[in-house]
């Protein structure tokens, strides 16, 4: 996190016809803490909104409807298996959070590796190294030499015990689905999760993340250790702007450029609308840790400083969302807990139920952008991202509750989680006396 002090010094530096004008920054060889912040004054936190089918909200980022066999590796649903190879990772740093998660490298039904457009890469004789702050994947081919391969990667969130008997701090596994599919379709950047029935892991321990798991001597068609109700995360493209390992940013910082000039009117109407978005969702946890500073966009140019000309500000952890904040921890997926929060505190006045350590209040005009871009998400579409986030199956007080009202619990569930939804869509279009 940048300090108070250098913000200050760098407000002060800045004028309205530098980074934020231009929406871009420069990166030397070793990112700086002055460049980190100039690029921070550069970012944007709002998207073009996208326009999809309810195929495209139900299978996520990356499904290609012109060519749903090629685009098949890239999304995951809730009916998919998938079989990867463990990469020791969270065991070597120290902030790593206390939801169960693992890497893996991607395999294909034949157990082969594969690159990040699905192809097979030719490898044998894997084995995994100590590489940085992680680790790496080294191979031969054809008794060639030793080299790292890029294959593809994601992240794995699952549950211990296995549902539905897991604790639902542990939840995210739903509530991180939903939270970016509502994001994304709202034109926000967010990682992009999916679904899975399960995910066999070769290499993997029966509880990698508690195990604090630092090897895989595996070859990758052992045995693997199944993982049944998991989510699939693949990062938002770009590149981290990282100081060290850092590619953090704080909210105390963005709301010290929001409150100078170094942000423009249209930085600002995007970052209050971001705060709405997330406000939707009772994302209340404003810390540096859960956000991460990316490069979308590098201007192509030959030797010397690199140019960043999109900065993209986002929060990466959304898993503890769709419950309330509590004395002794954050609910994540409580429907009971979720629908009595609110967007704002008063609506009358526009006042913020969760500023995120911002204005308490926003902009018309973001309340404005915000409830227009709500208008493409009709009932069908809202439940339809529930569905895919499995929200029928999550709660399990919520449908042991409807499991005596004679119908259908798994549906009646969606349409509670729908109609609350909808109800927060009403209360920011119905919100009022927001700052000009």
């Amino acid at each position: 996190m940048i300090s108070t002090a250098a913000l200050a010094t760098l407000v002060v530096l800045l004028s309205p016809s530098t980074a934020a004008a231009t929406g871009s920054c420069q990166v030397s060889g070793e990112l700086t803490n002055g460049e980190k912040m100039r690029c921070l004054a550069a970012s944007e936190a709002m998207l073009d909104q996208p326009t999809l089918t309810l195929e495209q909200l139900e299978k996520g980022p990356g499904f290609d409807p012109a060519d749903p066999d090629g685009s098949r590796h890239v999304y995951f649903t809730r009916d998919d298996t998938l079989t990867c190879y463990f990469r020791p990772y969270f065991a070597f740093i120290s902030d790593k959070g206390q939801s169960p998660k693992f890497l893996c490298w991607l395999l294909n039904p034949q157990r082969a590796f594969v690159d990040r457009e699905g192809r097979p890469i030719d490898a044998d004789q894997v084995r995994v190294v100590r590489k940085g702050h992680g680790t790496a994947l080294v191979a031969r081919s054809d008794g060639g030499d030793a080299r790292e391969i890029a294959a593809d990667q994601v992240k794995i969130n699952y549950l211990l015990p296995p549902y539905p008997h897991h604790s639902s701090r542990d939840n995210e596994v739903f509530t991180q689905v939903a939270a970016t599919r509502l994001l994304w379709a709202l034109g926000f950047p967010a990682d992009y999760q999916y679904s899975a029935l399960a995910v066999n892991c070769v290499g993997c321990s029966a509880d990698p993340f508690k195990d604090n798991q630092k090897e895989n001597t595996a070859a990758p068609r052992d045995r693997a250790v199944a993982f049944r109700i998991s989510a699939v995360e693949r990062l938002f493209p770009g590149d981290a702007l990282e100081v060290g390992s850092d590619d953090t940013w704080s909210w105390t910082d963005a709301a010290q450029l929001y409150g100078s000039s170094s942000w423009s009117r249209d930085q600002k109407v995007g970052y209050d609308a971001y705060r709405l978005a997330l406000g939707m969702l009772a994302y209340h946890n404003a810390l540096a840790s859960q956000n991460r500073l990316v490069c979308a966009e590098w201007k192509n140019e030959g030797a010397g400083p690199k140019v960043c000309t999109r900065v993209v500000m986002m929060v990466q952890d959304v898993g503890s969302t769709f419950g309330k904040p509590g004395s002794f921890g954050n609910s994540r997926g409580d429907f009971n807990d979720w629908e009595s929060q609110r967007v704002f505190a008063d609506a009358s006045r526009c006042e913020l139920r969760f500023p995120l350590r911002g204005d308490t209040t926003v902009l018309e005009d973001a309340r404005a952008l915000v409830a227009r871009r709500l208008e493409s998400l009709d009932r069908e579409r809202v439940k339809a991202i529930f569905r895919a986030a499995r929200f029928d199956m999550m709660d399990v007080k919520q449908l042991s509750g409807l499991r005596h009202g004679g119908s259908d619990p798994g549906q009646a569930a969606l349409d509670q989680w729908t109609d609350a939804f909808l109800q927060r869509a009403a209360e920011i279009r119905n919100a009022r006396n927001c700052r000009r």
